[in-house]
C-alpha cells in the first residue's frame, strides 16, 4: 500500500496542505497518519517547515520559496514496506495510579456513568488506546479507543487545576495531561511518566499512531516510579 493511497488532499492557504484519511476517528486512519508523519520526519525534505498530525489527517506546512506540494509528495516512497501496516510505530505500557487523591474525579465519573468505581477502573485498564494527536497544551495527548461505557460528556464548566500526569476521560476520548491546568475532563488517575520535557528528544515519549495500555500501580509504587527518570514507562515487545 502506498502512503497516500485513498487519501484526500486539501489546500490550506498558500504554504500548507492537508492529507485526510477518512472523516471519523478510526484506528487505521490514525495508524496511517502516524506512518505518513514518520515518513516526512525521516525524509526531512528541503523546505518542509512543520507537520501537524490529528486523529485522521496530517497538516503539512512548507516554505513556498523552497518547495511546493507536488515536490513534497513526490519525495515520499512509492510504496510502504510489507510490514508497515501491521502495527503502529510503538506499543507502550504506562503505569497509572487510580486510588485516592491520585484519581480525584473517579468516584464522580463513576456515579455519572452509573458504574461502580471499580468497574470503571476495570473497563479503562482493559482498553488499548491509540495516540491520535497532540493539542491544547504542549504534550497534551489525545487518545482514542475508549470503551463506549466510559463515554462521559465534558463538564459544563472547568474544575480547578489538575495535577501534571493526570489521566483523563471525557467526550468519548481519554487524554494525558503533562502540566497542571483547569479542565472540563474527569481525572480518573495519574501517571508518574514525564509526559513533556522541552530538553528531551523526543519532547513527548509517544508518537502519533502509537498504542498505549495502562497498568495499575498503588500509591507506594507510584511514588517509587516518580523518582525515576522514565517514570516506569515500558515499551512492549511485539
Amino acid at each position: 500500500m502506498g502512503l497516500m493511497d485513498g487519501a484526500t488532499l486539501r489546500g490550506s492557504g498558500e504554504s500548507a496542505f492537508v492529507v485526510e484519511f477518512g472523516d471519523t476517528i478510526d484506528p487505521e486512519a490514525g495508524s496511517r497518519v502516524g506512518r505518513l508523519a514518520a515518513a516526512f520526519d525521516a525524509l526531512a525534505p528541503a523546505g518542509l517547515v512543520e507537520i501537524v498530525p490529528t486523529f485522521r489527517s496530517l497538516l503539512v506546512e512548507y516554505d513556498p520559496d523552497v518547495t511546493d506540494e507536488a515536490t513534497l509528495l513526490a519525495a515520499l516512497p512509492a510504496a510502504e514496506g510489507p510490514d508497515a501496516a501491521a502495527a503502529p510505530a510503538a506499543a507502550w505500557r504506562v503505569p497509572v495510579a487510580m486510588d485516592g487523591a491520585l484519581a480525584e474525579d473517579l468516584a464522580e465519573a463513576a456515579e455519572r456513568l452509573a458504574l461502580p468505581p471499580e468497574r470503571l477502573t476495570e473497563i479503562f485498564l482493559a482498553g488499548t488506546y491509540q495516540l491520535g494527536m497532540y493539542g491544547f497544551a504542549p504534550g497534551f495527548s489525545y487518545l482514542s479507543g475508549v470503551d463506549a461505557a466510559l463515554a462521559i460528556p465534558r463538564r459544563a464548566s472547568p474544575r480547578a487545576p489538575m495535577a501534571a500526569g493526570s489521566v483523563l476521560i471525557a467526550g468519548g476520548m481519554a487524554a494525558l495531561s503533562p502540566q497542571p491546568m483547569p479542565t472540563g475532563w474527569y481525572v480518573i488517575g495519574r501517571t508518574p511518566v514525564p509526559l513533556f520535557d522541552p530538553d528531551r528528544t523526543p519532547m513527548v515519549p509517544f508518537a502519533v499512531g502509537d498504542t498505549i495500555r495502562f497498568r495499575r500501580v498503588d500509591e507506594a509504587e507510584f511514588a517509587r516510579l516518580a523518582a525515576r527518570a522514565d517514570g516506569g514507562l515500558a515499551r512492549e515487545t511485539p
